[in-house]
């Protein structure tokens, strides 16, 4: 069976390279090709020996997804890319342009387990996890797409103007770990994209073991955001299901334990809902809870999922809801909703194509839940 290429880090593709007794330096001249030009084929490496390109096509493939679509928003601010896998199965990332960045959106599952009844992610059926090649080559295909930088009197396709990747597909990235992770260390690697670690936020519902080892593997560098959406327990159990196994009080305990060692910011995502989460005593809730790590609360008015019986705030609500928050000390932004013409929105990309609970029939759209955080 062959590798994906893209999922194998420096120590051993020069491994690889000295079993075929070939020079370890072609390791780094394969890995720029791969996440600094973002090739496709091996063909597209001209500096390699056809020898080694050779064995390299019999042992490894270059490109695993097959990109179909890339609807664009009316306001170009998001672009969706729909790729489908070896598998047969489709998964989607999204383009975020906002504030000078270029910001890709990545999926680390085909579904999700964790079932939040707002999301339509864990509204169809979980199929399997991705792997980290196929996780890093959304951020190598988004980045292709893009035009190069002009460099002198040519053009260098190593210089994609990707600024930040955020893991807020589809799919919880923390139930997903080594995927997720050896990813990650792909994209902050010198020998990969060269990505610091505050250009790459982790969004994750509240698996608190995998909190606490995930801080400690990546040492910290990585920004956090945890989907909160509730102050109380019994409309997070709702509204987040696996609030359940790790409730607030234990989530809060774990959190304040991580803010006094790193002291790092730790980001609130907030689904406002009309009805459910977004009354004065709500906002209270939710202003203890940020004040007690100081965390920012990044508020997403709800956008509608079909099969879901909530509804969006109204954009007054949404301010006299954030007016609350920064009364009592929070800082507060608030997610613009960008991309929801192609269901491209927070909360509006599912596992494409895959039947809903409930319906029949292949559905040509898909749930997401990306955060911009600031840039230091």
């Amino acid at each position: 069976m062959q590798s994906q290429l893209r999922s194998i880090n420096l120590t051993e593709l020069e491994t690889l390279l000295k079993s075929w007794s070939f020079p370890t330096y072609r390791a780094r001249q394969i890995l720029n090709w791969l996440h600094q030009k973002h090739i496709t084929e091996f063909g597209e490496m001209k500096n390699l020996p056809k020898k080694l390109l050779g064995k390299l096509s019999e042992s490894s493939l270059v490109s695993v997804l097959k990109l179909r679509e890339t609807p664009k928003s009316n306001d170009q601010s998001s672009q969706k890319y729909l790729f489908e896998t070896q598998d047969g199965h489709f998964l989607e990332s999204v383009l975020i342009v906002q504030g000078g960045r270029n910001t890709v959106c990545v999926s680390t599952q085909l579904g999700c387990k964790m079932k939040c009844s707002f999301c339509a992610s864990g509204m169809g059926k979980f199929v399997r996890n991705l792997t980290a090649g196929e996780i890093i080559e959304q951020v190598s295909r988004v980045a292709r797409t893009l035009s190069p930088l002009e460099v002198g009197n040519g053009r260098d396709r190593s210089l994609q103007a990707i600024t930040n990747v955020v893991f807020m597909g589809m799919g919880e990235p923390l139930d997903n770990y080594d995927a997720t992770l050896r990813a990650i260390k792909i994209l902050m690697a010198d020998w990969g994209f060269g990505l610091g670690g505050r250009r790459i936020t982790v969004s994750t519902c509240g698996i608190i073991p995998k909190i606490e080892q995930f801080v400690k593997d990546v040492d910290g560098r990585v920004r956090l955001s945890i989907s909160l959406h509730s102050s109380q327990q019994t409309v997070r159990n709702e509204l987040v299901p696996i609030n359940k196994r790790y409730n607030l009080d234990d989530l809060m305990s774990a959190l304040e334990q991580l803010y006094r060692k790193l002291k790092r910011e730790i980001t609130f995502e907030y689904t406002l809902i009309q009805g459910m989460n977004n009354s004065p005593e709500a906002a209270s809730g939710l202003a203890r809870l940020a004040n007690r790590i100081h965390a920012k609360v990044n508020i997403i008015p709800y956008n509608p999922v079909r099969e879901a019986d909530y509804q969006s705030p109204t954009p007054a609500q949404v301010k006299t809801f954030c007016a609350l928050l920064e009364k009592k000390g929070v800082r507060v932004t608030v997610r613009q909703t960008a991309g929801r013409d192609i269901n491209a929105a927070c909360g509006q990309l599912r596992l494409d194509r895959e039947p809903i609970r409930g319906t029949s029939g292949p559905k040509l759209i898909c749930s997401i839940k990306f955060n911009l955080p600031p840039i230091p």
